[in-house]
C-alpha cells in the first residue's frame, strides 16, 4: 500500500515537472533593434558616419556594392510568431540618398540638412 501511494505521488510529481517545462520558451531577439525615434533623425545628405552613428552598425553590407546597408530586426517573444522589421539606408557614394522598408520615412527627411544658427551682431 506504501508503494503504490510512494509510486503515484512520483509518478504525479513528474508529469508536473514535464509538462511545465515544456510550456516556457525563452524570447529571442536578433540584429538590429531601430526605433522610429532614430529613423526621424535621417535626413537626406547626410553622410553615412552620420547615419553610422544614429543607427548603429548595419546587420548587412553587401562588399560588391556598399550603397545599401540592410538594419534587420528579429523578435520573437515566446511561443508568439516572430516580429520581423527591415530598414534599407541608401546611399550615393557616401551620401544618404533615401530610406525603405518598414519604418515611416520622416516628413523633413528632404529638408535640407545643414543648419545654420544665425548669430545676431547688434547684441555684441
Amino acid at each position: 500500500m506504501h508503494f503504490k501511494k510512494l509510486a503515484l505521488i512520483t509518478a504525479t510529481a513528474a508529469a508536473m515537472i514535464l509538462t511545465t517545462s515544456c510550456a516556457y520558451r525563452a524570447d529571442l531577439a536578433q540584429g538590429n533593434f531601430v526605433e522610429q525615434e532614430n529613423i526621424d533623425k535621417l535626413r537626406y545628405g547626410m553622410s553615412d558616419e552620420q547615419v553610422r552613428f544614429v543607427l548603429g552598425t548595419p546587420m548587412l553590407v553587401d562588399p560588391f556594392d556598399n550603397t545599401r546597408w540592410y538594419y534587420v530586426h528579429y523578435l520573437r517573444e515566446g511561443w508568439s510568431d516572430p516580429q520581423i522589421k527591415n530598414l534599407i539606408v541608401l546611399f550615393n557614394g557616401r551620401t544618404l540618398v533615401d530610406i525603405a522598408g518598414d519604418f515611416k520615412k520622416p516628413a523633413a527627411f528632404n529638408e535640407n540638412s545643414t543648419i545654420v544658427n544665425k548669430v545676431d551682431l547688434s547684441d555684441i
